[in-house]
């Protein structure tokens, strides 16, 4: 039996399994919910009628996402997770031969979807400094269907000023521009507001960083109410399950507690960011640059990348390696504490 060659050419996504003392790698907030509101979700939960099928359109949850995020209802469309509206945008706007620009570096899982989707990728590499080339994006843009990005940039942590969006946004009208804003509640220059002002212009949010609800497996395209309806008859009929939709519904609601949340997981960042910032200076042979966060994680530049990644393991403490850095997610104080202590052992001279 002969299979396609776009199946079997694949590798699977390879996140770290096992078991470490401090995790890292996934750019998961380190919040779990406090137990007063698992308590509250487990009285929710009692309320779902388990022989029943979903809610299809995800309605209290979408209600939910709208009222925190100040945007109509009527633009959002739920997802199992923002892995699943991208394949859902992909097959529903663009057709098989069509035209995906995208960056590098920037969140693999975009080519291999279109590549499933037998869609045509073009990739504009960052600048030396790893940040968006604008004028070189716009130009790939003139000759495509679609571009998507990730604002900010998993894995670089930088990010793309809302008025360099906004010139991408009316300079390609007839490409779709797709922005991945996974990581946007910790940084202020969104273009969520603008999808009723731009048709061509499709937001993706999630609930897996900022919120704090990696496990639930929910994700949000925000898009005009024409492209909205369209996904949502696009979109398996029930796509995401009642047990998520109420668990994020609830925590959505929760206004005062995600942004606590958030502005401590800011904070964190931050101390990372300068940590790694003073290691880098005082070790200059080994780490090359650690670059300025608007996430939850920082980059840090390094040809010694996987030998500090695996030695990193050894000590129980896993974070995300690539070919040419390390990216680390903010944990608490005392995963931070036990990181900077195994890297100043790794990092000091024989």
């Amino acid at each position: 039996m002969k299979l396609p060659n776009k199946l079997t050419k694949l590798k699977a996504y390879d996140p770290i399994t096992g078991s470490y003392s401090v995790r890292l790698d996934a750019n998961e907030s380190y919040f779990d919910l406090p137990t007063v509101m698992k308590a509250k979700l487990a009285d929710q939960l009692e309320q779902i009628d388990f022989n029943r099928y979903p809610d299809p359109i995800a309605t209290e949850t979408i209600e939910a996402f709208a009222s925190y995020y100040q945007v109509s209802p009527d633009c959002v469309t739920a997802g199992n997770g923002s892995d699943e509206i991208i394949t859902l945008i992909l097959n529903c706007f663009m057709e098989k031969g069509a035209k995906l620009v995208t960056v590098s570096p920037d969140f693999s899982m975009y080519g291999v979807y279109a590549s499933l989707s037998e869609i045509e990728v073009i990739t504009v590499p960052k600048k030396d400094n790893l940040q968006i080339d604008t004028s070189a994006l716009i130009a790939a843009c003139k000759n495509a269907d679609a571009v998507v990005f990730s604002n900010p940039c998993n894995p670089t942590s930088l990010g793309l000023a809302r008025t360099d969006v906004i010139r991408l946004i009316e300079a390609v009208p007839d490409c779709l521009v797709i922005v991945d804003e996974a990581y946007m509640d910790f940084w202020d220059e969104s273009v969520l507001d603008l999808v009723n002002k731009y048709e061509n212009l499709i937001v993706l949010r999630t609930c897996s960083k900022a919120i704090g609800l990696a496990a639930a497996r929910m994700g949000f395209a925000v898009a005009d109410t024409y492209k909205t309806n369209l996904l949502r008859a696009a979109k398996s009929p029930y796509n995401c399950d009642a047990i998520s939709q109420k668990i994020c519904a609830t925590v959505l609601n929760e206004h005062s507690l995600l942004q606590h949340c958030r502005d401590e997981i800011i904070v964190q960042t931050q101390r990372l960011y300068t940590s790694l910032s003073e290691l880098c200076a005082r070790y200059p042979d080994i780490l090359d640059t650690v670059y300025p966060t608007r996430t939850n994680f920082v980059f840090v530049k390094t040809s010694y990348a996987k030998e500090i990644f695996e030695q990193l393991l050894q000590a129980g403490i896993s974070v995300r390696c690539f070919p040419n850095g390390l990216r680390i997610c903010a944990g608490t104080r005392r995963e931070h504490t036990l990181l900077l202590q195994e890297l100043e052992r790794i990092l000091q001279p024989n």
